[in-house]
């Protein structure tokens, strides 16, 4: 196998980039229920399907950059752009947890979770 270089995960909150971003994953559920019967698998039912999205950021001493938390307690919705490589998922939703941790052998950081549409990645 030949070596090659790899993408870097790229994080867009609300139109701006976000530069202290320490993880992003983003989960993409697809809400099918699977059908059983007494013979076993009988097919699937579509479901709602939504996306997750985890981003970890730092947490400098003068502040986040953006109200993370702020918008999770005003249930706004917020624009999330996660791009690896030549695609990208473009959706809207909210913030529905918000944390923040700092202990003595680590820097003050947090996480937020997002869900929103069900898109594909373009």
């Amino acid at each position: 196998m030949a070596l090659q270089d790899h993408a870097i995960g790229q994080c867009f909150f609300d139109g701006n980039p976000l530069v202290g971003v320490t993880s992003l994953k983003r989960t993409t559920d697809s809400g099918q229920q699977s059908i059983d019967t007494l013979q076993g698998l009988a097919g699937f039912s579509p479901g709602p399907g939504r996306v997750k999205c985890t981003i970890g950021y730092t947490h400098p001493i003068g502040g986040t950059e953006d109200e993370f938390q702020e918008k999770c307690v005003d249930g706004a919705y917020v624009l999330i752009q996660l791009g690896w490589g030549p695609k990208a998922y473009v959706g809207v939703g909210k913030i529905i947890t918000d944390e923040m941790s700092q202990s003595a052998t680590a820097a003050a950081e947090g996480s937020f979770d997002w869900e929103g549409e069900f898109k594909k990645i373009e």
